[in-house]
C-alpha cells in the first residue's frame, strides 16, 4: 500500500471537513468521548492561558490543590512529570476517616492524571499540563465544563499539528480514532452514509491513504 505524504503535509489548506464528513464528525463529536469516559460534551468550554510562574510558585499551587509539592526537577515550566504524581497518590490511602481535604486533593490529582496522561496527552508521553488544575480548583464545578469538546479539540489539533514538517511526535487521544473504526456501537448506522479511506478524493485526482490493517 503506498501513501501520498502531501496528503497530510499541506497544514495550510487542511480542513476537518475534507477528511471526516458532516455525519462521521457528529457520530466521533457526539459519542466517542461520552460512551468512553463519560466525559460531557454540553456545559462552559475550557480554556485558559499559560501563565508565568516560577517553580518555587508551581511547588507552592501544586501544594494547595494537590496535596504535595514535587521536586523542581519535577517541573519543565507549567508541566509536571507523570510519575511524580502517581508516585504521591500510591502513598494517599483514603478511608472513611480521611479529612474532607487530603480526600478532594487525591480526587484533582487523579483527574489531573487522566486529563494530562490519558484523554489530553502532549506528545513528551511523560509530561501533564498544570492548567487543567484551574478548571478542578473547585472540584464540584468542575462537571460544568464541556471536557468531551476539549478532548475532541485537542485531538484535532495534534493531528493538524502532526502533519507540520519535521513533526516526529503526536499527543492527543489517539485512541478515539481507533475507538471509532473498531468498536461498532460508535460507529455510524448501517445505513448512514460513510467515508471509506482510499476512496475519499481530495484534490487533483487523490484519494486519502487507505485504512489501517484491521479497520472496518
Amino acid at each position: 500500500m503506498v501513501h501520498e505524504r502531501t496528503v497530510l503535509s499541506q497544514q495550510s489548506q487542511h480542513r476537518s471537513d475534507e477528511i471526516l464528513d458532516g455525519d462521521i464528525d457528529e457520530v466521533l463529536q457526539a459519542k466517542v468521548p461520552t460512551v468512553i469516559w463519560g466525559l460531557p460534551i454540553d456545559g462552559e468550554p475550557v480554556s485558559g492561558t499559560d501563565l508565568e510562574r516560577t517553580s518555587v510558585q508551581w511547588q507552592e499551587y501544586c501544594m494547595q490543590y494537590i496535596g504535595f509539592a514535587p521536586e523542581e526537577g519535577a517541573l519543565k515550566g507549567s508541566r509536571l512529570q507523570v510519575k511524580a504524581i502517581i508516585e504521591h497518590i500510591s502513598h494517599v490511602h483514603i478511608t472513611p476517616d480521611t479529612p474532607h481535604l487530603t480526600v478532594v486533593q487525591y480526587a484533582r490529582a487523579v483527574a489531573l492524571l487522566l486529563l494530562g496522561g490519558t484523554m489530553c496527552p502532549d506528545s513528551s508521553g511523560n509530561l501533564v499540563s498544570l492548567l487543567y488544575l484551574a478548571k478542578l480548583e473547585d472540584i464540584v464545578a468542575a462537571r460544568n465544563y464541556s471536557w468531551g469538546s476539549a478532548v475532541l479539540a485537542f485531538l484535532y489539533r495534534e493531528l493538524c499539528n502532526a502533519s507540520e514538517k519535521g513533526k516526529a511526535a503526536i499527543g492527543g487521544a489517539l485512541q478515539l480514532i481507533w475507538a471509532w473504526s473498531r468498536i461498532i456501537p460508535l460507529c455510524p448506522g448501517l445505513g448512514a452514509p460513510r467515508v471509506h479511506m482510499g476512496q475519499h478524493p481530495i484534490d487533483n485526482n487523490r484519494v486519502l491513504p487507505g485504512a489501517p490493517y484491521g479497520a472496518m
